[in-house]
């Protein structure tokens, strides 16, 4: 009688094969295995997609970093854009046009009305003015709320003297609609030898204004 041998089946594993020893441990990662018997990571995990991600991810945040920066070079040049107009050229404030024409500057001391001598602490300076009412309405033009500017931005508010030449009527009297106002002389009472650099012209004292280099 010959003996007969159950022979194992080819699916079965026994428990030396690591393979179902690793399965069967709770909590051990899920595994695949191909045809050549090598266990397959996860997409994720896998070499070849390690660089291009990490590569992605730099690319990214160097352009926010990047797109950051030029966010606040925009602003930069809008601000030095502003450039006050030259003499002669045509600027409005409220119902006010005006016109510079000129700049003096006489020196220590200046002729008044009715022959009078005007004297300056430091010097005088002189800017000629040609205003015309572009609004609806009558309006004075005001003599205070004139302002001088210096090369180093110090302002000058007009001198007190201003009511004593010979053009202070035209502080006075009323601009009509579409009248215009020639040769309006603002006097500034400022230190020898400063540079006048902008005028800050005015309809009324609370009005935005507008500047005019004057160098």
């Amino acid at each position: 009688m010959s003996d007969h041998h159950s022979t194992p089946s080819s699916w079965s594993t026994g428990p030396e094969d690591p393979t179902a020893q690793t399965a069967a441990q709770p909590g051990a990662p899920a595994t695949t295995e191909n045809a050549s018997g090598k266990a397959n990571r996860p997409w994720f995990r896998k070499k070849w997609l390690t660089l291009p991600l990490a590569l992605i991810v730099v690319i990214l945040a160097v352009l926010a970093v990047n797109g950051a920066r030029d966010t606040g070079k925009v602003a930069t040049p809008a601000k030095a854009a502003a450039v006050a107009p030259d003499i002669g050229t045509k600027v409005r404030d409220g119902s006010f046009e005006f016109v510079v024409t000129g700049v003096e500057r006489p020196g220590k001391t200046f002729m008044g009305k009715v022959g009078e001598t005007l004297t300056a602490q430091g010097e005088f300076v002189i800017v000629r003015v040609d205003v015309t009412n572009v609004g609806t309405k009558e309006q004075r033009l005001s003599c205070a709320c004139q302002y001088l500017f210096n090369d180093k931005g110090t302002k000058f508010a007009p001198s007190p003297s201003i009511l004593r030449t010979k053009d202070a009527l035209k502080y006075v009297e009323w601009i009509n609609p579409g009248a215009t106002v020639k040769d309006v002389s603002m006097l500034f009472d400022i230190s020898a030898g400063t540079k006048a650099d902008e005028i800050e012209l005015h309809q009324l004292p609370y009005s935005p204004g507008v500047n005019v280099k004057l160098s």
